[in-house]
């Protein structure tokens, strides 16, 4: 930058002492030229070296949320509130977010949109029934709601939890023990049903599926409510 600066002053001395002379003139107009062309290299030479010359480097790439499935929305683009189906963890009797039973299956899909929605089929008893997963962030399911049809018309008839953020208003939810089901809730029986074993609240209108690890399956068409480990855990939740 120095050396551009001086050739520079350099020009300029050149260009006033030309100022009021006419004789050399020919000459100093080549020195005026040369000096011009000193001036340009020395400041390409000095752009070369110069850090705020320097080619700049491309922005690293950013990383985009895994959120497969192309078509899908993206639930973070929405603010997390109990008004937004998507962030709402409600857990009531008969009720699973924004999904309640006995409401009709279009009003589901307008409340969650055809991306948050995966038709699927499940089996029960030997039939075949049709059935949807409310689908959360990353594609994981969420909820899984069974349907009743009379001609065109289908309602929710079942609810089945999967996600355990959704918690009742006192904290009950997957992850929740027998104990913490007799505290809080009244446990009417404990029952069998498709292969799973479930404590099943009347009052409340849910059946908590239980771990049964521990529980061998000769023992379950006998057991009564305080037979069961009051450390076995829920793994899901049936509302109905």
């Amino acid at each position: 930058m120095k050396k551009t600066t001086l050739l520079l002053f350099s020009l300029l001395t050149l260009a006033a002492c030309n100022k009021g002379e006419t004789s050399g003139q020919n000459e100093q107009e080549a020195q005026l030229e040369e000096a011009a062309t000193n001036v340009e290299e020395a400041a390409a030479e000095d752009t070369a070296q110069s850090p705020a010359g320097a080619e700049t480097p491309a922005p690293a790439p950013v990383e985009l949320p895994d959120e497969p499935m192309p078509g899908a929305t993206s639930t973070a683009s929405a603010a997390p509130s109990a008004a937004n189906p998507l962030f709402n963890f409600t857990l009531r009797p008969g009720q699973a977010g924004a999904v309640q039973v006995g409401m009709n299956i279009a009003e589901v899909k307008r409340q969650y949109g055809e991306t948050k929605l995966r038709e699927t089929t499940l089996q029960q008893e030997g039939t075949d029934t049709k059935a949807y997963e409310v689908l959360g962030e990353r594609r994981r399911t969420d909820l899984v709601v069974e349907q009743q049809c009379k001609g065109t018309t289908c309602k929710v008839y079942r609810i089945t939890v999967m996600n355990p953020a959704f918690k009742t208003e006192s904290g009950l939810g997957i992850g929740s023990t027998m104990a913490d089901l007799k505290k809080n809730l009244s446990i009417s029986s404990i029952g069998v049903g498709e292969g799973k074993l479930v404590a099943i609240s009347e009052n409340a209108r849910m059946s908590f599926v239980l771990e049964t690890a521990t529980i061998p399956s000769s023992k379950w068409a006998n057991l009564k409510v305080n037979d069961v480990p009051e450390s076995t855990p829920v793994t899901s939740i049936l509302l109905y």
